[in-house]
């Protein structure tokens, strides 16, 4: 899926990978997916964003959509983005820099944790509120998600940040 806004160009998908921009190399996306685990199918393509708070999104689009702006991409016209780059450009505003952003589309949940740096950025493809439930469960064995502010964007914010206070204290829709 494809949303356009002031010359951007956001694709929701759940398979995109976010890579340093000092280590990213132009031409080299197909590569970052594939050391991401991620492959492409027959009609696919990757394309990349434009460096954004010092990370590139890589991510897989449908070739035939991607006709539709490459053009205009390589020109400068229209930029590329990720809604996994705006889950990850959160910088960790709760307390002591810890913070989960939880960012909601139609199809997917993009989640990002802080914790003084980005320490984790994921593109998950069911957006369901149980899935999340389930998500945080599992981020929640690496990191102590109960010293962590909840930030909860997008798409059905409010119904996923309510079943979010029944385990977390400090969930708040932005």
């Amino acid at each position: 899926m494809v949303e356009g806004m002031e010359n951007t160009l956001s694709f929701d998908t759940a398979r995109v990978a976010l890579v340093p921009a000092p280590l990213y190399e132009k031409g080299s996306a197909v590569d970052y997916l594939r050391f991401n685990g991620v492959t492409l199918a027959e009609g696919e393509v990757a394309v990349a964003s434009e460096p954004h708070d010092g990370v590139v999104a890589v991510m897989v689009v449908e070739a035939d959509a991607w006709e539709l702006y490459k053009d205009k991409y390589e020109r400068g016209e229209v930029a590329v983005t990720s809604p996994l780059l705006r889950a990850a450009a959160g910088r960790g505003s709760g307390r002591r820099g810890r913070e989960v952003n939880i960012h909601l589309t139609a199809r997917n949940v993009y989640l990002a944790v802080w914790d003084g740096a980005l320490r984790m950025a994921e593109a998950l493809p069911d957006n369901s509120t149980d899935s999340i439930l389930y998500y945080m469960q599992v981020v929640g064995r690496r990191f102590r998600l109960r010293r962590f502010d909840i930030a909860v964007s997008g798409q059905r914010a409010g119904l996923v940040a309510d079943a979010l206070r029944r385990y977390y204290k400090k969930v708040r829709v932005v």
